[in-house]
């Protein structure tokens, strides 16, 4: 691709009735902008940009109001993408026929239907149609959602903390900080998520989204944000280990974590809360059951500490810690007062514990 040159063939009005009313958009053509990049143009006028970041890497972007390529809004300031994302492509190749235009690097084919708008993207190394579009993009009332198709035996990850969930499939996850660390609630959202089927997409936003893996509609995976205009990564590569450094080069590598935060924590506030005999509590080893509150329930209740150094050692840190040694569970780390509410006014340190620690590592 040394010099620039232009698809463009007129495609004759679609023959198949408008879905749920909606008019039956198509596709006439595809321009090369630059060596990395291909304008796909609609038959209502409207484009598309699909910008290659490597051979099997590349930024879908969409903005019927006429918006180009930018980066995302952040309050405070803040950034997606690395300073140099980027990894060369060696050659783009943009083709048509009477039914679908593609545009391939020596890694992945990206295939529009001409009729349909359809995208589906086919990784060269397996050969195997990895991602497939199943309705048009959907871009309204300020939120954009990108439809696809779910193969039966495909399984989704990834959108960032969300508690107590690991596989997503036929369920639906929000990307939004709920700053909520229970069962089903988000902490630390990340607008990315990765298919056992071989792809991963990492939207280029900040704003809340919804990813419905199957949930209202069996199927059909429906990834939604509140913006008005689509701007997405799509990663192609077979092995989940492989889509994560796609994730890294465009992002960078995440902090080395020392020896220690590799192996299993704990995290809680042993500094805030009281503990108080309850028939439904947790049962505890002298044989009762305690319930604990953040608030004093007055008569016998008892209030943590860390060490133990009130009297209360079956409701401390220290003891924690010499459960896990006591039922031989690994144990790398131990933060006490996690900073929800936890305050630091207790006196006492944890040098034991540590000692503990690097005996149980």
């Amino acid at each position: 691709m040394n010099k620039p040159f232009t698809i463009a063939l007129l495609l004759a009005a679609a023959t198949s009735s408008p879905a749920a009313g909606q008019q039956q958009i198509g596709v006439v053509g595809a321009t090369p902008i630059n060596p990395a990049a291909v304008e796909i143009v609609y038959t209502d006028g409207h484009r598309m940009t699909l910008d290659f970041y490597g051979e099997n890497i590349f930024r879908l972007f969409r903005d019927d109001a006429g918006g180009v390529l930018r980066d995302p809004e952040a309050r405070p300031p803040a950034r997606i993408l690395q300073d140099n994302p980027r990894k060369p492509v060696a050659e783009l190749r943009v083709n048509s026929n009477d039914s679908t235009i593609s545009v391939s690097t020596q890694r992945i084919t990206v295939r529009i239907d001409r009729r349909t708008a359809l995208m589906t993207v086919t990784d060269g190394l397996t050969g195997a149609t990895v991602l497939e579009e199943a309705e048009p993009l959907r871009m309204e009332n300020g939120s954009t959602t990108l439809t696809l198709k779910e193969a039966p035996q495909e399984y989704f990850y990834g959108g960032g903390v969300q508690n107590g969930r690991f596989s997503h499939k036929g369920k639906a996850i929000a990307i939004e900080n709920q700053n909520s660390w229970t069962d089903g609630g988000v902490a630390s959202p990340n607008p990315f998520c990765w298919s056992t089927n071989g792809y991963a997409i990492l939207w280029y936003t900040f704003r809340k989204g919804k990813y419905d893996f199957g949930l209202t509609e069996k199927g059909r995976v429906k990834l939604t944000h509140e913006t008005g205009h689509a701007d997405l990564f799509v990663m192609v590569d077979a092995e989940a280990e492989a889509l994560l450094g796609d994730y890294y080069q465009l992002t960078d590598a995440p902090a080395l974590l020392p020896k220690f935060g590799l192996y299993q924590g704990h995290l809680n506030a042993y500094n805030r809360d009281y503990w108080k005999e309850d028939p439904d509590g947790i049962l505890f080893e002298d044989g009762h059951r305690y319930k604990e509150s953040q608030k004093d329930g007055g008569g016998g209740s008892v209030k943590e500490s860390l060490n133990g150094e009130n009297g209360n050692y079956r409701f401390s840190a220290r003891a924690v810690i010499d459960r896990y040694a006591a039922h031989d569970m690994p144990l790398g780390w131990l933060l006490p007062n996690d900073g929800y509410g936890a305050g630091y006014g207790q006196t006492g340190t944890l040098d034991g514990n540590i000692a503990n620690l690097k005996e149980l590592t």
